[in-house]
C-alpha cells in the first residue's frame, strides 16, 4: 500500500468515525433538524475519500468530486439549522450543482488548476456565511461554536493560500499541496469535535437552566435565586451598600384553585409572574420561591426605594387581568414583606424575616406592604 493509500484510508475512518459518533447524540432536543445534515456531511466525506482507492475512472474521479461538494453544502445546511433559519432549498440546490459540475468536469479534463480555483470559491461562498452564521445569528452560542467557526477560517485560509501559490509561485505548487495534506486532517477532526461538543455544551446549559429556574414561569427558583444573591450580596457587603429582599404572595390563589382548577391557577402564576417581570430592572432578580410566593431582590435599594417599588408592583398587578379568569375571580393582590440587608447580609436570615413580613401583612388585611423590624 503507498503513503498516498494509506493516507486516503486513514481519512476515510476520521470521516467514518465522526459520522458513527453522531448517533451517540440523536434523540436530544436541541439536535432537532441539524444532526442529521451534520451526519450526512461526514457520510458524503467518508464516500467521497473511499472512491479515491477505487481504480481510476471517469466514474470514480466524478463520483469522489461530487460527493466532495456534498459534504461541503451539507455543512451550510447544518449551521442554517443551528441558527434556526430556513433551508433555502433552491439556493444550496442550485450551488450544490454549480458547484459539482465545475468540479467534475475539470477533474476529469484534468485541468486541476481550475478544480482548485472552483474549490476555493465555493468554499469562500459555503462557508463563510456559515462562519458568520455561527458567530453572530446562532441562537445560544458556546464556546465550541466559537471554535468551530474558527476552524472554518482556517479552512478558507488553506484553500485561499493554495490558489495564491497557483497564482503567484507555481514552482511552490507541490508544497502547497503537501501543507494542504498536512493540515487538513487536523481542520476536519476539529471542526467535526467542536460541531459536536457544541451539542454537549448546550445540553449542560439546559441542565443547569433547569437546575436553577421554575419549570413554569420561566423565573429562577429557590436554588437559582440562591446562587444569584448571594453572589451580588458578597459585593455588597463589601462595600457597605444597601440592598431590599420582598417576599410576595398572592391573596387568595388557593380560592383561584378549588373555584376554576389547577391548570388556572397555573395560567394566574404565569400572567402574575410576566407582569411582576415587566415591571422591574435587569439588576433586579425574581424568583418564584414556591406556590404562590415570590421573591424579588433590589441591589442598591433602601427601605423607601423599596417600598416605592413594591407599591408599583402592587398597582401593577390591580391592574393585570386574566382573560382565562372569570370576572368574579380576577382582581388579584399581593400581599409584601420587606428585608433590608445591612449591616446583616445573611440571605437565610433575612429571608426569615421578609416571611414574618410578608404573614403581617397578610393578618393586617392583605394588599398591603410590611416592613421588617430592625
Amino acid at each position: 500500500m503507498t503513503a498516498e493509500q494509506i493516507y486516503i484510508l486513514g481519512m476515510t475512518q476520521l470521516a467514518l468515525v465522526f459520522f458513527l459518533a453522531c448517533y451517540r447524540l440523536r434523540g436530544q432536543p436541541q439536535t432537532a433538524g441539524s444532526l442529521v445534515f451534520l451526519q450526512l456531511a461526514f457520510l458524503a466525506d467518508t464516500i467521497s475519500w473511499l472512491f479515491y482507492l477505487w481504480p481510476e475512472s471517469v466514474a470514480a474521479v466524478v463520483l469522489s468530486n461530487v460527493f466532495s461538494c456534498v459534504n461541503l453544502w451539507l455543512i451550510a445546511a447544518f449551521a442554517i439549522r443551528r441558527s434556526a433559519l430556513k433551508l433555502p432549498l433552491f439556493w444550496l440546490g442550485s450551488g450544490f450543482l454549480l458547484h459539482a459540475f465545475w468540479y467534475s468536469y475539470f477533474a476529469v479534463v484534468k485541468q486541476q488548476h481550475f478544480v482548485w480555483h472552483g474549490q476555493t470559491v465555493a468554499t469562500l461562498v459555503v462557508l463563510v456565511p456559515v462562519i458568520l452564521l455561527m458567530l453572530w445569528h446562532k441562537p445560544e452560542r458556546t464556546r465550541s461554536d466559537f471554535w468551530f467557526a474558527l476552524t472554518l477560517m482556517v479552512w478558507v485560509l488553506v484553500v485561499l493560500i493554495r490558489s495564491l501559490l497557483l497564482l503567484l509561485a507555481p514552482d511552490w505548487l507541490l508544497s502547497g499541496q503537501l501543507v494542504t495534506q498536512a493540515i487538513w486532517p487536523g481542520v476536519m477532526a476539529a471542526y467535526a469535535v467542536f460541531a459536536l461538543t457544541g451539542y454537549l455544551e448546550e445540553s449542560q446549559l439546559q441542565l443547569k437552566g433547569e437546575a436553577t429556574h421554575d419549570p413554569l414561569t420561566a423565573l429562577l427558583n429557590r436554588r437559582g435565586f440562591s446562587e444569584a444573591v448571594n453572589a451580588k450580596l458578597t459585593v455588597l457587603a463589601t462595600q457597605q451598600r444597601p440592598a431590599a429582599l420582598l417576599m410576595m404572595d398572592l391573596d387568595y390563589f388557593k380560592q383561584i384553585n378549588d373555584q376554576f382548577g389547577h391548570d388556572m391557577g397555573d395560567e394566574v402564576l404565569i400572567a402574575v409572574a410576566n407582569t411582576l417581570q415587566q415591571q422591574l430592572k435587569p439588576t433586579q432578580l425574581l424568583a418564584r420561591f414556591g406556590g404562590e410566593e415570590f421573591l424579588l431582590f433590589l441591589p442598591e435599594h433602601n427601605a423607601a426605594q423599596a417600598q416605592s417599588v413594591a407599591q408599583q408592583l402592587m398597582l401593577a398587578m390591580a391592574a393585570l387581568k386574566v382573560p382565562q379568569l372569570p370576572a368574579s375571580g380576577r382582581s388579584l393582590s399581593l400581599s409584601i414583606g420587606i428585608a433590608i440587608f445591612g449591616p446583616d447580609y445573611d440571605l437565610s436570615h433575612q429571608l426569615k424575616n421578609a416571611d414574618l413580613a410578608m404573614y403581617q401583612a397578610k393578618q393586617n388585611g392583605r394588599c398591603r406592604v410590611e416592613l421588617a423590624a430592625g
